[in-house]
């Protein structure tokens, strides 16, 4: 059987996408003023703002903050009045209204302050733009205004395409590429006047022009269109070149940077494709799935924006904002379905374990779920839908693949549960019934493990008992009880964690020793022992002690004298690459053990990816090398005032040969 680890996370083997990626959501349940959002923007000190349907939002990381715009003493009415959103270089946040108003940001004040109006028109603006001379551009059908954000002064001049304008690209200084809604034009802005300058064949299409963007190094204007895709204008070689991909059936809203060879291209409603700027070629990049909960959850895209660490911001209706972080790794979300058998019986994981078939085993708090890696099924053991067993503890906490095919479970009852996965039969058995011994009934076993002898080891509220297969016996250690946690030192030990402290145990004369830890560290929550025989001690409420065994020295780890994000350990589990994972309630710590110190894994966080979970105290096992994941559940512990329907994550992470060794896996 495969060795089993504390921690709040499980293995999961579903495909996971190609590209990894780790998604966040903001929605008005989170503070939006409005799911429609127009454009994303980003200030010099971070904080993100979005033009809505509503308004402006300005999201600080955690919290959003909503403007109210005010001109002529009443609120802007946004969903007519507010189109576009710039942030200059120096910065200044600029919002430019439909009907020719102007705001600024006062960071002193943290409010919006109208700056310009134009004279009253009963013309809309078409398109509001700020180039790079510092001017902010507001499009009518019939003329122009340039507003100086420097010197406050306005210039008026006629529009000469005689179109609605909706897109616009500076070259340089002084030459620009408009897009309207019959086609684009290439014009010189001198002496305050627009000038058309020809060129073939750019002049010759005939299309609804919705986004461009102007590659500076390639010289290439990409063009978006509505209904007739995207294609490319080289100003070198004077000729259109059109994408591979068939985009005519959704409007192009915008086209954004990803790097300096790929653009990303949104749409409304085909999600996001990619485009290399010197093939043309283009594919789909981030699109809706519904085959996970945590993957892109529309199609309908109005804007993206590009940070500097990477992390791609996107407007998409009716969500709100959708935030990729390709740094990190993703994860699959697996939740129970109601009806649904082939689903995950419950929410509430507490163990899981891959068999030696590569199977995946989950104890929950309604019963045992088993999914079979090579058909994708899903069966379900001694849950409250299988009404023979209605009234009997669903509750399991513990697995453990005893031999080939054969699972045992331990959770709040006093026997165990003995799963055959070929015939899909249960049986219950008592361990008191393969002893002489009075063997008191435990009020619930904690932990199952299968030590290097092939021994089976349990731990319970009373008992600490060792099982021989071969002899169909069971061995009773008294004197330790309340049993938390339990791995093999050696061939001849075995260390327990208990409620009280640790003991390291002899396995043949029953003797064991209390090992003294620190004062304050006595409640045990999981247990794990590194290649280097170091002993990784989580503790509730004092954090970590690594225990050197050789010398009997102790090193404390705590959120005082470290970057721990809880003293609360609930599992400590080993990465391919040294360090160790150690979950809390607020996340996932990473341990470096050479430098001695802590990290913050950001994408496991509570507050981030995962802000309705925690992270507790309950199974991990690692997977099987073919499928090379790692993955996260979660799960909340039944106190004060908490959501108990969490759910199950999956992440992608590799396992080396070292991990797997550790783990008992045989290479394959």
């Amino acid at each position: 059987m495969r060795f089993i680890i504390n921690i709040v996370c499980f293995l999961f083997l579903l495909p996971l996408i190609a590209t990894a990626q780790t998604y966040k959501y903001i929605g008005v349940e989170n503070g939006l003023s409005n799911r429609r959002i127009f454009d994303i923007q980003k200030d010099s000190i971070g904080y993100m703002w979005f033009l809505t349907n509503e308004g402006i939002d300005r999201y600080n990381g955690k919290d959003i903050k909503h403007y109210k715009l005010i001109g002529e003493n009443k609120e802007s009415s946004s969903p007519i009045h507010l189109g576009w959103l710039y942030f200059e270089e120096k910065g200044k946040l600029w919002v430019i209204g439909k009907a020719g108003r102007i705001f600024q940001y006062n960071q002193e004040h943290d409010v919006f302050n109208k700056v310009y109006k134009l004279p009253k028109t009963p013309v809309n603006i078409s398109y509001g733009y700020m180039d790079h001379n510092h001017r902010i551009w507001l499009c009518s059908r019939y003329s122009i205004a340039l507003y100086d954000t420097q010197t406050g002064e306005t210039h008026q001049m006629p529009n000469e395409l005689k179109s609605s304008i909706t897109s616009i690209e500076q070259v340089d200084n002084d030459h620009f590429f408009m897009a309207t809604n019959k086609g684009v034009r290439y014009v010189k802005l001198e002496n305050e006047a627009l000038q058309i300058v020809p060129l073939e064949p750019l002049d010759k299409i005939q299309a609804q022009i919705s986004a461009l963007h102007f590659h500076q190094e390639s010289q290439r204007l990409f063009i978006g269109t509505f209904e007739k895709g995207v294609f490319a204008y080289d100003i070198r070689q004077q000729r259109i070149i059109h994408s591979n991909t068939d985009l005519s059936d959704v409007n192009i809203a915008r086209i954004r940077p990803l790097n300096r060879t790929e653009l990303l291209i949104a749409t409304e409603g085909m999600g996001i494709h990619k485009i290399n700027v010197n093939s043309c070629i283009s594919e789909p990049y981030i699109t809706s799935s519904y085959k996970s909960y945590n993957e892109m959850n529309s199609n309908n895209i109005n804007d993206i924006y590009i940070d500097e660490e990477k992390r791609i911001w996107i407007a998409n209706y009716p969500e709100g904002i959708t935030i990729i972080d390709n740094r990190y790794k993703n994860y699959n979300w697996i939740k129970h379905s109601i009806g649904n058998r082939q689903s995950l019986v419950n929410d509430q994981v507490h163990s899981v374990i891959e068999d030696s078939d590569g199977d995946l085993w989950f104890g929950t708090s309604n019963g045992i779920s088993l999914y079979q890696s090579k058909t994708g099924q899903w069966h379900s053991f001694l849950s409250s839908f299988d009404h023979q067993l209605k009234d009997k503890n669903h509750i399991f906490i513990t697995l453990c693949e005893v031999s080939p095919g054969i699972i045992w479970a331990g959770g709040y009852t006093s026997g165990v549960y003995k799963i055959n996965k070929r015939t899909l039969s249960v049986e219950y058995f008592s361990p008191y019934l393969l002893s002489p011994d009075n063997i008191r009934p435990d009020k619930y076993i904690r932990d199952i493990v299968k030590d290097s002898k092939g021994y089976i080891w349990s731990g319970g509220f009373y008992n600490l008992k060792c099982f021989d297969l071969s002899l169909n016996s069971v061995r009773l250690y008294p004197g330790i009880n309340s049993v938390t946690a339990i791995t093999e030192k050696d061939d001849g030990h075995m260390w327990i964690g208990t409620s009280a402290g640790l003991y390291l145990l002899d396995k043949e004369s029953g003797r064991f020793q209390y090992v003294a830890l620190q004062e304050e560290t006595t409640y045990i929550n999981t247990l794990y022992q590194a290649e280097d025989l170091s002993l990784y001690i989580g503790t509730n409420g004092s954090g970590v002690v690594v225990y050197n065994a050789k010398d009997n020295t102790f090193k404390h780890y705590h959120k005082d004298n470290c970057a721990l994000i809880s003293n609360n350990i609930y599992t400590i589990l080993p990465e391919s690459d040294g360090h160790i994972l150690m979950s809390t309630e607020n996340g996932i710590s990473c341990f470096q053990p050479l430098q001695a110190s802590v990290l913050l894994l950001p994408e496991l966080t509570s507050t981030l990816d995962f802000p309705k979970c925690h992270f507790d105290h309950h199974k991990v096992a690692p997977c099987a090398p073919r499928s090379a994941t790692l993955s996260f559940t979660s799960f909340h512990l039944p106190t004060h005032d908490t959501d108990l329907s969490s759910p199950v994550f999956c992440r992608n992470d590799r396992l080396l040969p070292s991990v797997q060794r550790r783990a008992g896996i045989a290479e394959r």
